[in-house]
């Protein structure tokens, strides 16, 4: 895939390479651009490079293709012919329905917005186009319907009709040389840029050699195109001109301007026009590894697929956390979570976007959902009091604390605050005190601020238990149970688990919880055995109480009964008469010690030795205690997240991903692991963003996208350049936007799409998530990219020719287009396999002869076996578990991955933990030395979810570390924070994209001060 090609480059590619986009001119057609001598002919404002950026937005609105730029001028030139013929002639005309050409005179798709990003519009949009351009030149006119006579067989004409579309700047020279000299680009740089699939031979050769897989061909092409026309519901355009009545037919090309198709008056009122109502909803949900069967919606929202179309929906975790936090909080204490679907548009003020995103309840890593609809936050149910009063914390004489390091990194700390007579402080809230673990501030969550034992109810669900406690019987003895100690300890908190008959299993998770006590109904009939290895967990865990439910008095279940209640410091009760049980159970609870406060937090550091500090009242008072986490070879899951999902809704079709972790239907075989815990907890770190298209933008459409959103750094990125910090800061603290400029060729229209004898167009809305993955604790972070199957493309070709295999052939670009920019794809993955189809693998009992070989049989069985409409085409040697999906009606192609991404994926900044784990112990020394300069504490809110990835959350802390003295620092530190700071280079400047050109004022000496010699960015 990487045998790319060279074409001589010209301004065009000039204008490309100095915005720092390379890669994003492998789709753009080559033209020349026009060139004269004389003084730049764009003047921006500001500091390079937001001034050349500004000038550069300026200057795309010459292009031909800048069809929001065209509209303006003709509007202005107030001649309507020329009008007529951008609307007639460089508006593509679309089908107003998927296999028809639809209900022509009322049916929009994407508005006059998407007719100029698009350049495609259905009848009825090109009249409400052209209308629209009269109107606002001053041109009396009106959409009207004309009676006509057209024929199917004329029908096709209108369609295809291909356009030759340029991207041609009109720059003068001078300018040129200006924004070489202002981006600091060489003057002998190469112009030369790689293309993908030159004249679209590889996508071709695809295509064919899956086309050679496709089985009874005979029955494709079934449902041919409809190109009946509805000849009373032609929508034309009346206007007045020079005081003459007018008409302008826009589908017959070889209608003169002004005059109507059929001679004589054939005009009727035009209907209203259908707008496009689809909605499209986005909904987050998880799974947790107690409870793996049952999803849960973290956030959800709903949109206009007109809203969303160019624009696009950030999926964001908010940490909660000022910028000044954010500087010293180690990464790997980070637990709770603010889930946000944040609407980003360029061109939507910051009111309209906030009105129009999404945000859900707080939630931790390990499952907890903090409800902060009500005046009191709930935890899982718990209400958290408010604190009634801001002096109560001077009370406070005495303070007793006791940790519990529970899985790691959870633990949980018991804190008790009393007052002069001894009395315990009821109510304070968290922000009464300070805590710190081995002197770094953490984030303790609250789990409560008055007595409130935490009451963990197991429960075997196994049909050899007893009646009593099967079923809604369990059920009625735990409503009891509540209810008994509801009456002593009101704000008690009760949960429950279902479980196998797995007890050791099951017992060691609840040990690991936070939980003050544990009850656990079993028969002891057990599944699984001891494993000394575990007993510290066990011990160090809270105690048990072992209900026996049978009374069995055998030795076989008197040992598992008794080494439950021994590893745990817990007892056994014989509890077949469930009162005498309840009354018992009740009776040890009173008896319990149980604090007033217990917060619980995550503390970095698995096998160091922690000293928890908590203060109160300005630290008049603290505390300490010490502890270590329990190390063990296996990593346990505990309570945690295990799954991730992204569940897409348009119209009636729902598309379903795993965007991290436990994927329940393909991985029934495999138990939720800490693997899957890790990816969950990466991926809310990184996040994901999507995208939506109608079709794809023109190249000037999207390079706009690109040079505003590189602008909308511009309040903190000048005054960075300014050396004016503490404004950058502040105005960096507001937020900012998410954007990947590589989706500029990842979301470019399709190719040759529309020729002299065929039509391919998306009859949905095409959708595209980037996933970012930070791989703390992992060997890399990882970016997917996913095109999901929404567009419904589909092809018209009136000449007999196979629709079908004209879909295959373009949308097989999409794949290349993938296979170009990640190094995993299925185009990759696929190259050198032999392929087989899932009928023909079915016919040969292929699944059955390799069901002992195949490593994940659920997935084989539900994504290849299983037939849901499409062709599946994947490795006949089971070597690689890629294949390729290919719509059994339509054609359109789409290449899936193992993970269940349906694009690619690529490894990016290698041991992200190592540097975020030095810079933040850097940033806490300074900080307790008082030269790091305060950082601006505004909170996160739902407008700071735009652009908030962890680069940029460092990259102010980046810059006011590296203008200190770095005399001194050790060569892992130095290393890190130049790593670092070409990350912040990027970011600032390029936005990510790479390529040469100005650096921030000041940068190079920074990067002196740590002891490099010369700038290794330039």
């Amino acid at each position: 895939m990487k045998n790319a090609t060279t074409k001589v480059g010209t301004n065009r590619r000039e204008f490309i390479q100095q915005l720092g986009l390379i890669y994003a001119a492998a789709q753009i057609p080559f033209v020349f651009s026009s060139c004269k001598d004389d003084k730049p002919n764009f003047v921006g404002t500001g500091k390079a490079p937001y001034k050349v950026w500004e000038e550069m937005l300026m200057a795309l609105e010459t292009s031909p293709d800048h069809l929001e730029g065209r509209m303006k001028f003709l509007i202005a030139s107030k001649d309507a012919k020329a009008m007529f013929d951008f609307v007639r002639d460089e508006i593509y005309l679309m089908p107003a329905a998927e296999k028809s050409v639809g209900y022509i005179g009322t049916q929009l798709k994407w508005g006059i917005k998407g007719a100029l990003r698009y350049g495609i519009a259905t009848p009825r949009e090109k009249a409400e186009l052209l209308n629209y351009m009269y109107t606002k030149a001053g041109i009396p006119s009106k959409v009207v319907f004309e009676v006509t006579s057209i024929q199917p067989e004329e029908v096709s004409a209108f369609f295809l009709r291909p356009i030759q579309r340029n991207f041609s700047l009109d720059i003068a020279n001078s300018q040129w040389k200006q924004w070489k000299k202002e981006l600091q680009v060489e003057e002998n740089s190469t112009n030369e840029i790689a293309i993908i699939d030159d004249e679209h031979k590889e996508s071709k050769a695809l295509a064919e050699k899956l086309w050679q897989h496709i089985p009874n061909k005979e029955n494709l092409d079934k449902h041919s195109f409809d190109f009946r026309w509805d000849n009373y519901r032609t929508p034309t355009v009346e206007f007045i001109l020079n005081g003459e009545t007018k008409y302008a037919h826009l589908f017959d090309s070889i209608i003169p301007f002004g005059q109507l198709k059929r001679e004589g008056i054939n005009i009727a009122d035009a209907e209203p026009t259908k707008l496009n109502d689809e909605k499209i909803k986005v909904s987050i949900s998880y799974r947790d590894a107690i409870d793996p069967n049952s999803e849960k919606e973290l956030v959800a929202g709903e949109w206009l697929a007109t809203q969303v179309v160019g624009n696009q929906i950030n999926v964001a975790f908010l940490n909660g956390l000022s910028l000044e936090q954010q500087a010293v909080r180690q990464i790997g204490t980070l637990r709770t979570f603010t889930p946000a679907l944040a609407f980003q548009s360029f061109d939507e003020q910051t009111e309209v976007m906030q009105e129009n995103s999404f945000v859900g309840n707080p939630f931790t890593l390990d499952g907890k959902i903090i409800d902060v609809s009500g005046e009191e936050p709930k935890i899982n149910g718990n209400t958290i009091l408010k604190k009634p009063n801001k002096d109560l914390q001077k009370k406070v004489t005495a303070l007793k604390i006791k940790a519990f390091p529970a899985n790691y990194p959870l633990v949980k700390l018991h804190v008790t605050p009393t007052d002069e007579n001894g009395a315990f402080v009821e109510h304070l809230s968290s922000s009464d005190f300070a805590i710190s673990d081995n002197t770094i501030q953490v984030e303790a969550l609250m789990e409560n601020n008055r007595p409130t034992p935490r009451i963990l109810i197991l429960y075997d669900t196994s049909l050899s238990m007893p009646k009593e406690y099967y079923q809604e019987n369990m059920e009625v003895f735990i409503e009891n149970l509540n209810t008994s100690i509801l009456k002593q300890y009101p704000a008690a908190v009760i949960n429950n688990w279902k479980t196998p008959s797995e007890i050791f299993t099951w017992l060691l998770k609840a040990s690991q919880s936070d939980y003050d006590l544990i009850i656990y109904a079993t028969d002891g009939d057990n599944n699984d055995t001891y494993d000394i290895l575990n007993e510290k967990i066990y011990k160090n865990g809270p105690p048990a109480i072992v209900l026996n439910v049978y009374d069995y008095d055998s030795n076989y279940h008197n040992t598992t009964f008794n080494k439950m209640a021994e590893i745990t410091n817990g007892v056994v009760l014989a509890a077949k008469d469930q009162t005498k049980t309840l009354a018992a159970i009740t009776d040890y609870i009173s008896k319990m010690e149980i604090p007033p406060y217990t917060f619980t937090y995550y503390a970095v550091g698995a096998a160091a030795m922690h000293k928890t500090l908590v203060g109160i009242d300005n630290k008049r008072i603290v505390a300490t205690d010490t502890f270590k986490f329990i190390h063990t070879d296996t990593k346990e899951i505990g309570q945690a997240l295990i799954g991730l999902y992204c569940t897409i809704k348009t119209g009636n079709t729902t598309t379903k991903r795993v965007l991290a972790g436990w994927d329940p239907i393909t991985q029934l075989n495999k138990q939720p692991d800490y693997s899957d815990a890790i990816a969950v907890r990466n991926t809310i770190f990184g996040g994901a963003t999507v995208y939506f298209e109608g079709e794809g933008p023109t190249i000037s459409a999207a390079l706009s996208d690109v040079l505003k959103y590189r602008l909308t750094t511009r309040p903190w990125g000048e005054a960075l350049m300014e050396n004016d910090t503490s404004k950058a800061k502040e105005a960096f603290s507001k937020g900012g936007y998410i954007y990947h400029p590589e989706i500029v060729p990842l979301m470019a229209p399709l190719e040759d799409a529309i020729t002299s004898t065929s039509m391919t167009f998306a009859s949905g809305i095409r959708i595209a998530i980037i996933k970012n993955r930070i791989g703390v604790g992992e060997k890399a972070s990882t970016k997917s990219f996913d095109y999901l199957p929404t567009s419904k493309y589909t092809s018209l070709a009136p000449f007999g020719a196979s629709a079908f295999k004209i879909t295959l052939e373009k949308t097989a670009q999409l794949a290349l287009r993938e296979g170009y920019f990640f190094t995993t794809s299925t185009v990759s993955e696929l190259k050198n396999s032999r392929l087989i189809e899932r009928q023909k693998a079915i016919d040969k009992n292929w699944f059955q002869e390799n069901k002992e070989a195949l490593t994940q049989p659920y997935y084989w069985n539900e994504k290849m076996y299983r037939g849901d409409g499409n062709f599946k085409i994947f490795d006949e040697a089971a070597l690689s578990m890629a294949y390729w999906q290919i719509h059994q009606q339509t054609g359109e192609l789409f290449g899936m991955l193992a993970d269940g991404t349906g694009g690619g994926s690529e490894e990016t900044i290698k041991q992200l933990s190592d540097i975020m784990a030095v810079l933040s112990v850097y940033i806490a020394l300074l900080a307790e030395m008082k030269v790091l300069n305060p950082i601006g504490g505004m909170a996160l809110s739902i407008v700071a979810t735009y652009g908030v990835t962890l680069t940029k959350l460092y990259a102010i802390v980046c810059e006011t570390i590296v203008i200190m003295d770095a005399s001194g620092m050790d060569d892992k530190i130095k290393g890190a924070l130049i790593e670092l700071a070409f990350n912040v280079y990027k970011t600032i400047a390029f936005g990510v994209s790479g390529g040469g050109g100005n650096i921030m004022s000041g940068l190079d000496a920074l990067i002196g001060m740590m002891g490099v010699p010369t700038n290794p960015f330039s």
